[in-house]
């Protein structure tokens, strides 16, 4: 009875004939036909698939078909066998739940509250308790109160008795988030006192008194909810390409985003060949669909969510990470002593000339530069005449009468010298002098009060003018306001400042500024031709009314101005978004809270930013032994917790002290404990890895020929223990075994690196069993 093997070599001969090779690999589970032909009938090799899945059922049976001498196939088609089992386990279930408590039920405290059981989701058993201080609380999200795990403790939460009542000595997480900073900090160290483990997680921006606090308490994280959102409303005003820029160990980093054209240099161009070493994709709107061997077969909402052989096309929008390349400059070497003498005495004539020049730039200063001189002689001409005068008056005497005189003396000095004979021509000279001082120092006195006034109202003044078009309009100047302002300036962006305080006058000298109504100011900021309106004022109404009156006034442009609207309630989101299309309502609270919540779970938040309405966490992660990034791949963490890695250091050091960090690391760098790695993550992404929840895997068939060389088996057997993690030993027994097949549990990202880097070495077939 001949076998399945000759069976199907039979039967494709007649189907194919000798124009085409096959290859038939069978394992437990599957039986895979891997065909290598320019020209097959495709509805006919199908057909005959079908008849032999009918006559095979023991597994899974896969049908290749792929040109001559390549690695991955143009067509397949599959028969799956049922599921052996679930594959996936559910991590965070069972077990103690982790507790929680919130002190301060404001604004940021009930947002927290939210985050936190966003981080968790059903997957993950914690508990929420909360301390306010007064009984009347002001819910500002409907139902939040159900999701705290018991009734709200009131009291101060600086005492003892109250965090107790709370559970602090259960507790995993303390986040004191009141709006006083000095409770905060005391309830720090109280909770500490109290129990030593707890993780501390504050609301604070005295940033010295963090890094102390940080430094003497341990597991202490403290954040500052005003500085979060800013980038986030900065970003949003530009309405250009660039969606965030932050600096991590002195190195900056922007993410961009591109449409690409028809006249783009990135149409047509694979993904994976453009990807370079200063910069990472991250994310791709497509507007088209693409067969893939290689698509993700769980895709994530909003990374790693493309197969890594995919083609731009027209329409697609891809976002990357890029390094922004800093150059330092270095001040010259510090010289001795002495030629430092002799530089500056080689530069005494031309620092005479400048500060004659600054005394001829200005009229004042010319006019008390010459009251000076003239001062200084009527001294010295009165102190001569009084000494040879006066009898028995030493020189001392003399300057000291003269110097008196000047100031307006002349009581106090003759009042002294009734009995002395004084000539009455001399009487009248130190008249005239006197009378002459008087008039200097009024008038010195004078110019020195219109200096002050000058001062007073600079910056009306000095302001540059208003820009007429392409600038953004920033109203209010609180503290997110503030951190806008400068974030924007570091773009070059033109800036108008609209202000009602008059506090806030002082502040950003350099800038157009307009003071007044704000309602009554905002049209002559040139509203027609702004770029976009930023709205930071605390007073909600005000905001909305100013975003009504902005595109009213803008209706006949093309495109409208862009707004970019503070809120406190988070329910006004989507009735703005309807009632003022493209507009980016912001609610700086809700964005802080979740940086807040990803802390709460150990993580260090460096920032945060938004993509496609997504909040995206900067989270700084330290690996310790037995958590869930210890012994994996960089790529692994990347694609199986749908997180970017952008800096990864190395706790070891090599000989000489020098340390091993990579920006934008590789994913063949394998995690151990003590190492540090900064990722870019969405709550969800947190979540993973704080539960541990890997996407699945799928299962490759990788098969390998004979390789060319000596060489190249060595290089095989490195790359693949590089690039899949399978220790060395295997790999080394595989290579010996050539040629052979073996299965490998892999991400799609790294099963096609895997193909690119060995098809050079050796031929190779690569396809997925599931």
């Amino acid at each position: 009875m001949a076998s399945l093997a000759e069976v199907i070599d039979r039967q494709l001969r007649q189907l194919l004939g000798s124009s085409a090779t096959w290859f038939v690999d069978r394992g437990d589970r599957h039986l895979a036909i891997w065909i290598e032909s320019t020209q097959v009938d495709l509805d006919r090799l199908t057909r005959w698939g079908t008849l032999l899945r009918q006559k095979w059922q023991e597994g899974s049976l896969l049908l290749f078909v792929a040109e001559p001498y390549q690695s991955f196939p143009y067509w397949w088609k599959s028969w799956s066998a049922p599921a052996v089992g679930a594959s996936i386990t559910q991590l965070g279930e069972g077990g103690g739940r982790d507790r929680f408590i919130i002190c301060g039920l404001g604004s940021l405290g009930q947002f927290c509250i939210q985050s936190l059981r966003r981080f968790a989701a059903d997957h993950l058993a914690i508990e929420i308790c909360a301390i306010e201080r007064h009984r009347n609380i002001e819910w500002e999200i409907p139902q939040l109160a159900e999701l705290l795990s018991e009734p709200v403790v009131i009291g101060d939460c600086r005492q003892e008795t109250v965090l107790k009542a709370a559970g602090i000595d259960r507790c995993r997480t303390l986040l004191a988030v009141t709006s006083d900073e000095a409770t905060n900090i005391a309830t720090a160290l109280v909770a500490r006192r109290l129990n030593p483990h707890v993780h501390l997680v504050v609301r604070s921006s005295r940033d010295n008194l963090n890094a102390l606090l940080a430094k003497k308490l341990g597991s202490f994280v403290a954040l500052n909810p005003t500085e979060l959102p800013a980038p986030a409303f900065a970003l949003a005003a530009l309405e250009e390409d660039i969606l965030a820029a932050f600096t991590i160990e002195g190195q900056q980093f922007r993410v961009w985003q591109q449409t690409v054209t028809a006249e783009s240099p990135l149409l047509g161009t694979p993904v994976h060949r453009w990807q370079r070493r200063h910069q990472r994709l991250i994310s791709i709107r497509s507007c088209h669909s693409q067969l893939s061997l290689f698509q993700p077969t769980r895709p994530h909402r909003l990374f790693n969510h493309w197969p890594p052989d995919l083609h731009f096309e027209v329409g697609d929008r891809p976002i990357w990470i890029e390094r922004v390349e800093v150059v330092k400059s270095f001040g010259p070497p510090a010289s001795n002593p002495l030629q430092q003498r002799l530089q500056q005495l080689r530069q005494l004539p031309e620092q005479v000339q400048q500060f004659w020049q600054w005394i001829h730039g200005d009229r004042s200063r010319e006019l008390i530069f010459r009251g000076l001189w003239i001062g200084s002689g009527l001294w010295l001409l009165t102190a001569l005449l009084l000494r040879y005068n006066v009898p028995n008056l030493n020189w001392q005497k003399a300057f000291a009468a003269g110097f008196i005189l000047l100031l307006g003396g002349f009581g106090d000095l003759f009042g002294g010298l009734e009995n002395d004979p004084v000539p009455p021509w001399l009487l009248v000279v130190c008249i005239l002098v006197a009378v002459v001082s008087i008039l200097f120092i009024v008038g010195v006195l004078g110019l020195l009060a219109e200096k002050l006034l000058e001062a007073r109202f600079e910056f009306i003044k000095k302001r540059p003018p208003l820009p007429t078009a392409d600038h953004v309009i920033v109203v209010g100047l609180n503290r997110i306001g503030q951190q806008v302002v400068q974030l924007l300036r570091t773009f070059r962006q033109p800036l108008v400042l609209l202000v009602d305080n008059p506090e806030q006058t002082q502040l950003f000298e350099d800038l157009p500024m307009l003071f007044g109504s704000i309602t009554e100011k905002l049209p002559q900021a040139h509203l027609e031709s702004a770029k976009s309106l930023v709205l930071t004022t605390p007073d909600e109404m005000l905001n909305l009314e100013a975003a009504l009156i902005a595109r009213q006034a803008t209706e006949q442009r093309q495109s409208p101005i862009g707004l970019v609207i503070s809120i406190y309630d988070p329910t006004l989101t989507d009735d703005l978004r309807e009632l003022l299309p493209r507009a980016r309502p912001l609610c700086a609270y809700a964005l802080a809270a979740e940086a807040f919540a990803g802390a709460a779970f150990g993580e260090t938040m460096l920032g945060l930013f938004q993509i496609d309405q997504q909040t995206v966490l900067i989270a700084d992660y330290t690996v310790t032994a037995g958590d869930t990034l210890e012994g994996k791949l960089i790529g692994e963490v990347a694609y199986g917790y749908a997180v970017i890695p952008v800096f990864y250091k190395r706790h070891e050091q090599f000989l000489g002290g020098e340390t091993s960090q990579q920006f934008l690391p590789s994913d063949t760098l394998q995690l151990a404990a003590g190492d540090r790695l900064i990722v870019l993550a969405t709550i969800d992404g947190l979540r993973r890895v704080e539960q541990g929840k890997m996407a699945p895997r799928r299962q490759w068939r990788l098969w390998v020929g004979l390789p060319r060389n000596a060489e190249a088996a060595l290089e095989i057997s490195n790359l693949i223990t590089k690039i899949t993690g399978l220790p060395l030993p295997q790999s080394r027994a595989f290579i010996q075994q050539l040629p052979a097949a073996l299965t490998l549990e892999l991400y799609e990202p790294q099963a096609f690196r895997l193909g690119q880097q060995l098809q050079a070495l050796a031929p190779i077939r690569l396809f997925p069993l599931t």
